[in-house]
């Protein structure tokens, strides 16, 4: 398979730039594809390190310095779709994937949505443009990806309403993780971890309720910087802006749960599950993707009310590391990620081919 991967203009694509979940879902799949021997061309920033067949520069370095003020990538850059760095990249992508087209079952990959549409749009002749990893709340592509099924309902819903039949080709697929980027530990410290933007709607007061309720620290990691804020709320807050890898798979596997008290539907919650991986439980709000994959009273808690997550945090001690390692190990291996994507892929080749009566005939989306 042939696959043109557009990675979001404003980051590279690297292993490292963890506070931005769409380049961890370009750098997972070029990975992934390209190890299972299909044929990856990643479109992206100069300074990218991704594993592809091939990778090309799109924007030029005097953009990315007259528009971020030489600001370094390393800091969470604003990401407007509305400033010269996009509209560069556009147009330069949808050059390059034109010169580089293989075949007419070629796949173009716009993981940043609405960002991309306009580079999908210049493309003329026979390209198969999906949109494979939906996380945001509109989507331009024929061909969907979701990362749950709240989230596929959800958009499903506002685009068609309840009075059409949606898209047989919209798909669920689970992210996958990598699990020795991980380390698993049955033994727990003593505090609660944090990981996310620092905004209202992440649950931010929910979190330092908890803390102070039962006298535990709290570590907050994210890139907005409230060091000042939460510490004057709560003496027992730690905030931490950034953090590296092995930073990061330390304060995971280390924590006594991790806390998630979403105040809206999130899409699914990647860190939910590398706490699985690390054997930690998850304290988390209970709809969207949360309530889809923390599996109440085995892998954590799914509360509604404040009360909830304080009985919640006082019985956090039942759920068993080894089941949350177990049930991850189950459902969020590459190994299983990468059979569904390419069963995907591959019904959509038969769908162009032989039409939507193929998704009946010919198509088998079930992993085993």
């Amino acid at each position: 398979m042939i696959f043109h991967v557009l990675a979001v203009p404003v980051h590279p694509t690297r292993k490292e730039i963890t506070l931005c979940a769409f380049t961890q879902k370009v750098y997972k799949f070029c990975k992934i594809m390209t190890s299972k021997g299909h044929t990856v061309f990643h479109y992206g920033h100069p300074d990218s390190d991704v594993p592809c067949t091939q990778h090309f520069n799109v924007v030029s370095r005097a953009t990315y310095d007259k528009v971020y003020k030489k600001k370094s990538w390393r800091n969470f850059l604003a990401q407007s779709v509305k400033n010269q760095v996009h509209e560069e990249f556009n147009k330069n992508a949808a050059a390059l994937i034109q010169k580089n087209k293989q075949s007419e079952n070629d796949f173009v990959l716009a993981f940043w949505g609405f960002g991309h549409q306009s580079c999908c749009e210049q493309l003329t002749g026979s390209f198969t443009v999906v949109e494979p990893s939906i996380g945001y709340d509109s989507a331009f592509a024929p061909f969907k990806v979701f990362e749950s099924y709240s989230q596929l309902h959800k958009l499903q819903f506002r685009i068609h309403g309840d009075s059409s039949c949606p898209p047989f080709t919209d798909h669920v697929i689970r992210p996958g993780f990598y699990f020795e980027d991980f380390c698993y530990k049955e033994k727990k410290e003593n505090y609660l971890l944090f990981l996310g933007r620092m905004i209202d709607t992440k649950g931010i007061t929910i979190a330092q309720n908890l803390s102070k309720a039962f006298s535990i620290p709290i570590k907050f990691v994210g890139p907005q910087n409230l060091k000042n804020q939460l510490k004057k709320d709560n003496p027992l807050a730690e905030y931490i802006h950034t953090v590296n890898d092995n930073e990061r798979k330390e304060l995971l596997a280390n924590a006594k749960a991790l806390i998630m008290p979403s105040l809206y539907a999130e899409p699914c919650g990647w860190s939910m599950i590398e706490a699985f991986i690390s054997g930690t439980p998850v304290l988390s709000t209970d709809w969207g993707g949360l309530a889809e994959y923390n599996i109440h009273g085995q892998t954590g808690f799914r509360c509604r009310s404040l009360n909830e997550f304080y009985h919640a945090l006082g019985i956090i001690d039942n759920i068993k590391p080894h089941f949350c390692r177990k049930y991850a190990e189950e459902n969020f291996t590459i190994d299983l990620v990468s059979r569904m994507y390419e069963n995907y892929f591959t019904h959509l080749m038969h769908v162009k081919e032989f039409g939507l009566g193929a998704i009946f005939e010919k198509c088998n989306f079930l992993v085993k």
